[in-house]
């Protein structure tokens, strides 16, 4: 079954992922609105996982609507703070209103097919108050591969290790694959489709859209990833 570390064991998750700088992301996003001159305290989270960024938003302030397509890392997320949680995901963002902020944080869209990154880059788009920001990352993935990677960690359960690669598929897109090994001694296969998108690609689509495109080599020291700033 694939996504089951999303769908079946999203503490699991929570615990893999805590080694996550979450605290330099929101900083970043923080900044990136306050140098554009933003004022206003709407904030959607595209894609809010297990909610560790979420909750560094509530506690910056913000009001934040937390939308993700998986209910078993929102039942976590809801646990960490007073957010507006929905189920919801990309292409299709089922969100009235607009917003001062749009974040989607870690590879948010290079989990979209191909097909769908134009209506999902419109969506976000159309989420924008006037003047509003939107922040997100393009995230560095190897479109010929890699080779498999062993992880070791500790949860408050007890050890865990998953081996993990990306694979190439014949729809130019990668698999996600990796044996996950959990501390009360279960262990499953989780798999996930990803895309490797060109940086220029999404800044084009942007531009398209008619917002005013800013890129960042990531969301500071020690992130490769590419970060998109736009302004509507």
């Amino acid at each position: 079954m694939p996504e089951r570390l999303y769908t079946e064991h999203p503490e699991l998750y929570d615990a893999i992922q805590s080694d996550w700088d979450y605290d330099r992301d929101v900083a970043f996003v923080a900044e990136a609105l306050m140098r554009h001159g933003v004022s206003g305290d709407r904030l959607l989270e595209v894609g809010c996982g297990t909610g560790e960024h979420t909750r560094r938003f509530v506690t910056r302030g913000f009001d934040v609507t937390a939308v993700d397509p998986y209910e078993g890392m929102l039942s976590v997320a809801r646990g960490k703070c007073d957010a507006d949680f929905r189920r919801t995901a990309l292409p299709d963002l089922a969100v009235e209103g607009e917003y001062d902020a749009v974040v989607a944080i870690r590879g948010v869209v290079n989990h979209l097919p191909p097909g769908e990154l134009g209506p999902a880059l419109e969506a976000l788009a159309s989420c924008l108050a006037d003047g509003g920001v939107l922040v997100f990352d393009n995230s560095p993935l190897p479109p010929e591969g890699n080779q498999p990677a062993l992880d070791v960690g500790t949860t408050e359960r007890g050890d865990y290790a998953r081996i993990a690669q990306y694979v190439p598929t014949d729809e130019g897109r990668l698999e996600w694959r990796e044996v996950v090994f959990g501390p009360d001694g279960e262990w499953f296969v989780n798999t996930r489709a990803m895309t490797p998108f060109e940086d220029g690609t999404l800044a084009a689509g942007l531009a398209e859209l008619g917002l005013d495109v800013e890129t960042h080599d990531g969301y500071g020291p020690g992130d490769d990833r590419t970060v998109f700033v736009a302004v509507a």
